[in-house]
């Protein structure tokens, strides 16, 4: 199992434009490649974002060139079949009436973003790892490090945003977020994907580059009182990194309901540690009388496959399970190069992987497994790509109960993410491009894998601060407990 998530960042649109900066003085009369000439004309169209913390340009984009075409993705297997003339045509009648509501000649990145998101939806709508982001152009790479975001981060529930977890004592779970720097959260999220789990500071890079500025202000309710709080904000690598800190392998004992909770926030290059810690958390539960093991993997994007039949042989106790029925990958430059089954003739094609290339099953160890115990998956919309493979696996092999909401559509269908591309001359780059299609075993409706057990999110439930999600759960557990000492 190979799927992963990749995250890629503005170094790479920098390179690009070193590279194109640094020809030698003898090539000036030669005329431009097809990429530098699309990086001079981005040079042309950049303008200066005035009132930012650090020196931020963003690039300005006639309307004349909007509106006649998408931006291609040639790497992922959706574009051999799905983007017929039909949807494609549809998609520009949406974003041509959006330009004309916008209404002016030129278009900013932010306002590109808003447009283009009938497109951008529905590339995320049939691979939730294929996303459109903007970057920041900034002037000096390194005043991108000195970025301050808000020391806290977001649960985004229909129009409702809700502190979630906060490394700033001024900010507590439950605070319901009305507006960052007088800017409605309604219009915030207009502008990006409609992620379970977010942060301040990108919904506000979405929304001209607004993340970019020395101070923040958030009109938001508590308990009914509205109040508006200022911070500063800390440097943004060091609240990714404590967030990641305060949400790592979390674990929690409920003894009244024989219950133990363990969060698992991704899958790692080397899931070795994750596996007996697992294991031995488990079996010390065991020993203490606990009989239900909850899996949190609500905030779990994905991550890596490695190690994974070690991982599921925990949970079921099996010697071998199905997989995939079949796996197709995009011919393309991107892949060419990793599969030496792929031919240039193919190029463009979607190519069904050889059968020795195909895990169709899976072979466990038994010897791993610890019985006695009830499963359970806590699941969101965030848990995506290997998270969710793990999710459908369970569930398929009826070794865990689902439990939440339904995953995004196609959640586990795609992987093997590839760099994406800068889409010049605007500031928009792909990100997360998948290039292989699985067909996984699965008992999932529509390509949306269902929970056993629903626990939808609503908001007033969290307003509290509570875990509202893990508390029903808990509830079911304790009366499913009783009914069994009664019987």
């Amino acid at each position: 199992m190979k799927k992963r998530i990749a995250l890629y960042h503005l170094l790479v649109a920098l390179l690009l434009v070193g590279a194109a900066a640094s020809c030698p003085a003898q090539n000036a009369a030669q005329p431009p490649t097809a990429l530098e000439a699309k990086l001079q004309l981005r040079e042309s169209r950049m303008v200066p974002v005035t009132g930012r913390s650090i020196a931020v340009f963003d690039v300005a984009t006639p309307r004349s060139e909007i509106g006649h075409r998408l931006f291609r993705i040639p790497e992922h297997p959706v574009f051999d079949s799905l983007l017929t003339p039909a949807v494609t045509q549809r998609l520009l009648d949406e974003i041509n009436r959006r330009c004309e509501t916008i209404g002016r000649d030129t278009l900013l990145t932010s306002d590109l973003i808003w447009v283009y998101r009938p497109y951008f939806d529905w590339l995320f709508a049939e691979d939730p790892h294929c996303r459109i982001e903007p970057m920041i152009p900034a002037g000096k790479m390194r005043e991108t490090r000195k970025l301050r975001v808000p020391a806290f981060d977001l649960l985004r529930i229909h129009d409702t945003v809700i502190v979630h977890h906060s490394l700033d004592a001024a900010f507590r779970p439950g605070d319901r977020i009305l507006s960052i720097n007088g800017i409605p959260v309604e219009i915030l999220q207009q502008y990006t994907y409609p992620d379970r789990y977010d942060t301040p500071a990108n919904l506000l890079r979405h929304y001209h580059f607004n993340n970019v500025v020395d101070s923040f202000t958030f009109d938001i309710e508590r308990q009914g009182e509205r109040l508006r709080l200022q911070t500063s904000g800390e440097i943004q690598r060091r609240v990714v990194l404590k967030l990641l800190q305060q949400r790592a392998l979390t674990l929690q004992v409920f003894p009244d309901a024989a219950s133990a909770c363990i969060s698992i926030p991704s899958f790692y290059p080397n899931n070795s540690w994750l596996i007996k810690e697992m294991s031995r958390q488990i079996k010390k539960w065991k020993a203490e009388g606990i009989t239900h093991i909850i899996l949190d993997l609500r905030m779990n994007p994905g991550g890596y496959g490695d190690r994974f039949d070690e991982l599921l042989s925990l949970f079921i106790n099996r010697p071998a399970i199905d997989y995939l029925r079949g796996a197709r990958i995009r011919c393309s430059r991107a892949t060419m190069p990793l599969y030496d089954f792929l031919s240039g003739e193919q190029m463009g094609q979607n190519v069904a992987l050889p059968e020795g290339e195909i895990v169709h099953r899976v072979p466990l160890q038994p010897e791993l497994f610890v019985d006695g115990m009830k499963y359970y998956v806590l699941m969101s919309r965030n848990t995506g790509s290997i998270a969710a493979t793990f999710c459908n696996i369970l569930q398929y092999n009826q070794a865990a109960t689902l439990v939440g909401e339904p995953l995004l559509r196609h959640a586990f269908r795609y992987g093997e993410t590839v760099p994406g591309r800068i889409l010049l001359p605007t500031l928009l780059r792909e990100v997360g491009v998948a290039t292989i299609e699985y067909d996984e075993y699965t008992r999932a409706v529509d390509g949306a894998l269902m929970p056993d057990i629903a626990i939808p999110y609503v908001a007033r439930d969290y307003l509290s601060g509570q875990d509202a999600m893990l508390n029903k759960l808990l509830e079911i557990i304790r009366e499913q407990n009783e009914k069994s000492s009664k019987q």
